[in-house]
């Protein structure tokens, strides 16, 4: 079985065993045994973030640092720049906290709830170079069962910056990154992207609890942002890199979103729209500079109205 495989198998587990439990404590306890035991990790756990630290959660392994600063070690660091963390050999990495000196490669993993960086997922190993990007893909997955079920969708609406704006103020939604999705060219630039050659969309990679937000409201609302009746053009912004699609990796959805997309007809009296339902392919992360731009860059441009943020 190889690791991917592994993994798959184990989320299935994971899901089915965390599926009627709501404390974030218990979830955390059952993923650090499951993912410790059946991946054979060194040091598997969570630190959770209380203020300006994150302190020591459920874990398996040897006796860990009880607090971490906030931009300290991998793990303040991971929470600091939100993203995930793959550290080959964490002597090499500036700050390291040694909390043990038998660690000696490292993934982090920051775990959201409501766009909100809450808890990291730590995981340790006494060997260099243990974890790469398939750790990473599967590992995100694991993170976002920790404050209950998750599921993911994909919208390409023109330029991503508003798009991710107005998605990541939304509740029930974890999570939301930018890039893009279903062209040619892997690990594309945003230059590569924008002189469209590679056929690649702008869009917005969303994290969601159904329990909270249903597939079809998120999808209504990314209606209310689009002109579904323009080809290739969004507000000012023209090129197939602005075409509008909706993209899923999961086949069960296909039923809810084509009802969404038959609804949307009916209300405009066409019988068909330029706007994608496909599966996803590929999906590339943009630049972290086009991570929550509009956050960082208050006055920067944004193609959407005002208005469509009083929908939330």
């Amino acid at each position: 079985m190889t690791k991917e495989e592994k993994y798959r198998e184990l989320l299935r587990q994971a899901e089915a065993l965390l599926a009627d439990e709501k404390d974030p404590i218990a979830r955390m306890s059952n993923l650090s045994a499951m993912l410790h035991t059946e991946m054979g990790f060194w040091w598997t756990g969570f630190y959770r973030v209380q203020e300006e630290e994150l302190i020591l959660g459920p874990f398996q392994g040897p006796v860990a640092c009880l607090r971490i600063a906030f931009g300290r070690g991998v793990c303040g660091t991971a929470w600091k720049e939100q993203r995930t963390l793959v550290v080959p050999d964490v002597e090499q990495f500036p700050g390291h906290i040694a909390c043990s000196s038998e660690s000696r490669s490292e993934i982090v993993i920051p775990v959201w709830q409501q766009s909100q960086v809450v808890a990291v997922l730590d995981i340790d190993s006494r060997e260099l170079n243990s974890f790469d990007n398939t750790d990473r893909e599967w590992l995100e997955k694991f993170a976002v069962l920790t404050y209950g079920p998750s599921k993911e969708i994909w919208f390409a609406a023109g330029c991503f910056w508003g798009a991710q704006k107005f998605f990541k103020r939304i509740k029930g939604v974890d999570y939301t990154e930018v890039g893009f999705a279903n062209g040619q060219l892997m690990n594309p630039s945003y230059e590569q992207v924008y002189i469209d050659t590679t056929g690649h969309a702008e869009c917005v990679h969303i994290r969601y609890n159904p329990t909270v937000i249903s597939l079809r409201r998120l999808t209504e609302l990314y209606f209310k942002i689009i002109d579904p009746l323009s080809l290739n053009k969004q507000g000012e912004d023209e090129g197939t890199r602005y075409r509008t699609g909706v993209y899923f990796d999961d086949s069960q959805d296909v039923a809810t979103l084509s009802k969404v997309f038959t609804n949307v007809k009916r209300s405009l009296g066409v019988s068909a729209l330029p706007v994608e339902l496909l599966p996803l392919r590929c999906f590339f992360r943009a630049e972290d500079y086009h991570q929550d731009y509009l956050d960082k860059n208050p006055g920067g441009y944004c193609h959407l109205s005002p208005d469509v943020f009083e929908l939330i």
